[in-house]
């Protein structure tokens, strides 16, 4: 027998088809409970079904005889493994229903077979019925309440207006303190939220009733009073509450959130003809009283709740403050007026709050120091000049900045963030002074070498301030640095040294640049502080960025650059500051960067210094072209510039290409190019891995040469190229004797083509003169080193030459004779040859054959 039976009522054993009720008994089988009977019988088939595995013999009937094992034991078949049936449900544990309706109407009936395992829901999650019902009304009760009051509250007396504002009160007083006694959470939850609301419409309707005499009260004192009420009345049911539902109410929490935010805004409006700073910080009092005085009670939501508005209230008046002390700077304002009294007030605020609340004490430090600071720049910046502001930041940053190096914990980090306004103010300041530095350098750059070296320098447009201010500024900013450094948030003790440096290297340029100073006297400065901090790295190995060096000497050389008798000397001695820096800064991957601008300023330095000498023309491109060749040499033979060697070398040899591309005289030209074809070459030879050197070495010997004739007006072309002709086929017989294996084509080639074609045009136009003579000789003696030594191109080359000066000097002849001559000259060789072709075919071959066995 099966107890859950889709066909059957459960109560009356009907049967059923499907419909959503029994038709013999009407039982609902749509409700709740029958879906739970449903899970009930299904759970009872279950238990049933698997006890009936358990079955024992029944009373007054022997057991089953048990089979005997057979003789010999037979080796089980294989079987698949069995899964294993899950053990027996304790029938003691109770199952949680799980949710099986029965059919819907007009549908089949499930099929038979085991429960589906259902999930049991979670009664907890969500809002259920009863929530959304308690919210609805008290939602409508309170709108019904605004709704009479506004609309028929005028049609009553006093007396029923009255008896209405404390009956409707009681009523609802009466049910939040029953439904708190239950305990029902959720329903004190709604019905004290629509007690409190009540309250509020009757407290101000018998204001404006005049009742009991508080009509007296402006909107503001109303405000301040009801305020002060509902927080008392909202937590004494919080404290009532909490022991009969177990915590504390949300709604009272809330309410007394409003509360003292409606407290707070009444206070503010209770002087009307007060600053709005000083309304700000009465309202913030207020607030803050009232957010105490429920620290007793011992309500966390509360607690939290009043944190928040007092927090809200605090910022509103810090802001209010700081605008009064913006608008009212002057001293007079601050002090005698009373305008900065407000921001005074919320620094002591501030350290009160730090020191009751250490939730926030980080913030509250931080916003102490910075009306402090507030309280003392803004005055004298007002009051004072420049000078004054400038040193007042300087000595807060200072002091700040020191004064944060002394702890780690929470008010010394509130005075770290409170001291970064402070330490921002003091880098802005030398942002200004960096703006006025590269105004400087773009004057200098722009027009250069047309001031005297001992003229001031010309920052452009700048304000009118006393020159003593800047050097007090840039230990400001050393030390600040410094101490920055040190703080613990940044982690960087052992960078403080490097931090500090940093910011002298930046201060001291500014300061140049801000002080006027003469051209040599900047430059100077500036190169000495460099090269103190490249020694300052040598011996005490201190953190010192070499990219320090390479920013001082480049502002030194853009500062210079206004006089050419400083420039000269700056671009020298920072050129070689800097290759010096990058020749000791071993592991540093800036090093070849500060090659390069070394080699750079050294090349400029150079070429500065000679124009400045005054000696004779294009001596400035041939001083540079030798300091050049001096420094490829050094890069690749001295050891000590082994590892920026190639960078170096690069570097000077764009230097080498600028000074021999400058223009000059042909003369002038030859000579730099001489100059540098044989260090070239003479390098080719003495520098391992350099050996390719020789080729641009002898492009440069070509182009001196060619200058050199052009300077000696030689209008010939054999005098430009026969020479050059000549030492190709020197070097290519060399060549051709020492390596037997290379063809002659690539060593000759290039000395004949030199040597004899520039000749061929001009002589084939006059084959009968002299130039024609001489090279019908030259060709002839190089065929005849070609038959003699076997070689292919000579051989080529020189019955090529002879054979185009005979056939252009018969041409004259055979143009002038009749033209039957001619015919019957060409008949009688075309005859011969034919009568002769298979003879003319071998010697052609044989040789084509021995020209081939040449080299």
């Amino acid at each position: 027998m099966r107890f859950a039976d889709p066909r059957s009522c459960p109560d009356c054993r009907g049967v059923l088809d499907g419909q959503p009720a029994c038709p013999r008994c009407g039982l609902d089988l749509t409700s709740m409970e029958a879906r739970q009977l449903w899970q009930v019988l299904l759970q009872a088939d279950d238990l049933l079904a698997r006890a009936g595995q358990h079955r024992l013999a029944p009373v007054g009937q022997p057991p089953a005889p048990q089979p005997q094992a057979p003789a010999q034991p037979q080796a089980p078949e294989p079987r698949a493994p069995q899964p294993q049936a899950p053990p027996a449900a304790d029938p003691f544990v109770a199952v949680p229903p799980t949710w099986q309706p029965y059919p819907a109407r007009g549908s089949a009936p499930p099929a038979e077979g085991p429960p589906a395992a259902v999930p049991p829901r979670d009664a907890g999650r969500g809002w259920s019925v009863g929530t959304i019902l308690l919210v609805l009304g008290a939602f409508g009760l309170v709108a019904a309440g605004i709704i009479f009051v506004t609309r028929s509250w005028e049609d009553l007396g006093l007396a029923a207006r009255t008896l209405v504002l404390l009956g409707v009160t009681a009523v609802i007083g009466a049910l939040g303190v029953w439904v708190t006694r239950r305990p029902l959470r959720a329903s004190a939850e709604a019905v004290w939220s629509v007690f409190l609301a009540l309250l509020t419409l009757d407290f101000f309707a018998a204001r404006h009733e005049n009742l009991a005499g508080i009509g007296s009260l402006s909107v503001a004192g109303g405000w301040l009073v009801w305020g002060i009420v509902a927080l008392a009345l909202s937590t004494a049911i919080a404290v009532w509450a909490r022991p009969h539902v177990n915590t504390v109410l949300i709604a009272t929490a809330v309410a007394s959130s409003v509360a003292i935010t409606i407290a707070g805004i009444g206070a503010g409006g209770l002087g009307d003809d007060w600053d709005f700073a000083w309304r700000a910080v009465i309202a913030l009092i207020v607030t803050g009283v009232l957010a105490l005085a429920t620290r007793p009670a011992k309500l966390p939501p509360t607690t939290l709740a009043a944190r928040a508005v007092v927090a809200v209230f605090f910022v509103a008046a810090y802001v209010a403050a700081f605008a009064a002390v913006i608008d009212h700077p002057s001293p007079d304002e601050l002090a005698g007026s009373g305008h900065g009294a407000p921001m005074l007030l919320m620094g002591v605020a501030a350290v009160v709050i730090a020191w009751l609340v250490p939730v926030v004490r980080i913030p509250a430090v931080a916003l102490a120091v910075l009306a402090a600071c507030a309280l003392v720049v803004v005055p004298v910046a007002d009051a004072g000049t420049t000078e004054s502001a400038w040193l007042v930041l300087a000595v807060l940053a200072v002091a700040l900045s020191a004064v944060g190096t002394r702890g780690v914990d929470d008010w010394m980090r509130g005075v770290r963030l409170g001291a970064v306004p402070a330490v921002a103010g003091i880098a802005v300041v030398h942002i200004a002074l960096v703006a006025e530095l590269f105004a400087t350098m773009g004057n200098s750059l722009g027009a250069p070498w047309e001031v005297a070296g001992d003229a001031r320098l010309d920052p452009g447009a700048v304000a009118d301030r006393a020159a003593w201010i800047v050097p007090v500024v840039l230990v400001a900013l050393v030390a600040t640095a410094w101490f920055v450094a040190r703080w613990p948030e940044l982690s960087a003790a052992r960078h403080a040294p490097a931090a500090a440096v940093v910011a002298l290297a930046i201060g001291g340029a500014d300061a140049v640049a801000a002080l006027k100073w003469p051209v040599w006297a900047a430059a100077l400065s500036l190169l000495v502080l460099a090269a103190g901090l490249v020694v300052a790295r040598r011996r005490t190995h201190a953190a010192v960025p070499t990219v320090l060096v390479a920013w001082l000497a480049l502002v030194a050389a853009s500062l210079a650059s206004a006089s050419q008798g400083v420039s000269a000397a700056t671009w020298l001695l920072g050129g070689l500051l800097l290759v010096i820096v990058a020749l000791l800064s071993t592991g540093d991957q800036l090093r070849h960067a500060h090659a390069v601008i070394g080699t750079g300023l050294v090349l400029g330095g150079t070429a500065a210094l000679v124009d400045l000498l005054d000696v004779a023309d294009g001596s400035v491109p041939l001083l540079v072209v030798a300091v050049a060749l001096a420094l490829m040499a050094a890069a690749q033979l001295a050891p000590a510039f082994r590892p920026v060697g190639l960078t170096v070398e690069i570097a000077a040899a764009v230097g080498l290409g600028i000074a021999l591309l400058t223009p000059g005289t042909s003369g002038q030209v030859s000579v730099r190019w001489t100059i540098a074809g044989v260090a070239l070459i003479a390098l080719s030879f003495v520098a391992a891995g350099r050996r390719w050197l020789v080729w641009p070495g002898l492009a440069a010997l070509v182009v001196a040469y060619l200058a050199l004739i052009v300077d000696s007006g030689f209008s010939f072309v054999e005098a430009y190229t026969l020479p050059l002709g000549a030492a190709g086929l020197a070097a290519g017989t060399f060549a051709a004797v020492k390596k037997p294996e290379i063809s002659t084509w690539a060593v000759l080639g290039p000395g004949l083509a030199l040597a004899l074609l520039p000749s061929v045009p001009q002589a084939l136009a006059e084959p009968t003169g002299l130039r024609a003579l001489l090279l019908g000789a030259a060709a002839l003696a190089v065929l005849a080193v070609g038959v003699r030594l076997g070689w292919q191109a000579p051989f080529v080359a020189g019955v090529t030459i002879l054979t185009l000066l005979v056939l252009f000097n018969i041409g004259p002849y055979a143009n002038a004779a009749p033209r039957v001559v001619l015919i019957a000259v060409v008949s009688a060789v075309l005859l011969a040859v034919g009568i002769t072709w298979e003879d003319r075919v071998r010697d052609g071959r044989r040789i084509v054959a021995y020209v081939r066995s040449m080299r």
